[in-house]
């Protein structure tokens, strides 16, 4: 007979409440999964259009991204466009050593002791579809952790249109002055 208020029993109501409650977590991150990754890209576009400076209340992201912006793969050895990849992720190709290289330490400014031999970057395209601007991806040590941004430069290659960060793990106080706007413009018209 089972008696609940013994030691056996109270093990057993503990093992059933966490196993019921592990699958209802495990459930749940399996199926928002997808809408996280919709979320992840949703937010990835937006930043890219903040810093090419086509971010504008109550417009829909996915039609401008589309039309204005056109992502492409750089080989950063040659400077030349390699094949697109679907499902490019940097950070992934970056800890791979078959797809990354290792930085001296004169050329590791940000220390990041390892890049990946691919970026990404965006084309942005005017009215006309000519390229007014290049966005590309920047990212480097802080104190805390590596923070990851854009950088939107004038077609020139060489002028600052913009900059903004998306990921860090840095303090809100000091660290966080990284989102702010008057912070970021100071970059405007720096040359690289």
């Amino acid at each position: 007979m089972f008696k609940k208020d013994s030691f056996a029993g109270t093990i057993l109501v503990i093992l059933l409440v966490s196993l019921v409650c592990s699958i209802i977590v495990a459930g749940s991150a399996v199926s928002l999964k997808p809408k996280q990754e919709e979320q992840k890209l949703l937010d990835k576009q937006k930043n890219i259009l903040s810093v090419a400076g086509l971010l504008k209340p109550g417009i829909n992201i996915n039609e401008v991204y589309a039309k204005n912006i056109e992502p492409r793969l750089v080989d950063l050895s040659s400077g030349s466009y390699a094949p697109e990849q679907a499902g490019f992720d940097a950070s992934a190709k970056e800890k791979n050593p078959k797809t990354s290289t290792v930085l001296a330490p004169a050329d590791d400014l940000a220390k990041i002791r390892r890049r990946a031999n691919l970026a990404e970057i965006y084309l942005v395209k005017n009215d006309q579809g000519q390229v007014d601007k290049i966005v590309l991806p920047i990212y480097g040590s802080g104190l805390w952790s590596v923070m990851y941004g854009f950088m939107a430069v004038q077609p020139d290659g060489n002028t600052i249109d913009g900059i903004t960060y998306y990921q860090h793990g840095e303090t809100p106080g000091l660290g966080g002055e990284i989102e702010n706007p008057s912070w970021q413009a100071q970059f405007v018209g720096k040359k690289i």
